[in-house]
């Protein structure tokens, strides 16, 4: 897999993947400097699709969609440092998409967004 960052304000970055292969969405807070994990709430989202959600320091996947069940994970250990990427596996050609990250922050009235498209192609 690959991702190519392209012009700020339009969209983020554009990743390409293969089906069957495991792909990292990345998204990242900056400046980076250490996360409160317990106060931080972060959506993947497509659409109003729930891809991956985390809040007060776990997952809380009850509301993600049932595609994706199984199949996301976030790099905790890295999350504190501000890695926000999310891990698909098994990419199916349903996964291509404009995926959406979202980070919020308790009591912060700022929300970071960013797009990112996911190019799947099928094993020729």
């Amino acid at each position: 897999w690959t991702c190519l960052v392209l012009i700020p304000g339009q969209l983020d970055t554009t990743c390409h993947a293969f089906v069957g292969e495991t792909v990292v969405l990345p998204c990242s807070t900056s400046p980076p400097g250490e996360l409160i994990l317990s106060k931080s709430m972060l959506y993947w989202q497509i659409g109003m699709k729930i891809v991956h959600f985390f809040q007060n320091g776990q997952d809380s996947l009850k509301g993600q969609d049932k595609h994706f069940h199984g199949r996301t994970s976030l790099f905790l250990d890295q999350m504190k440092h501000g890695n926000l990427s999310l891990k698909i596996s098994n990419v199916q050609l349903l996964d291509n998409a404009e995926y959406t990250c979202i980070y919020k922050q308790t009591g912060d009235h700022q929300t970071k967004k960013s797009k990112i498209k996911l190019n799947v192609s099928g094993k020729t």
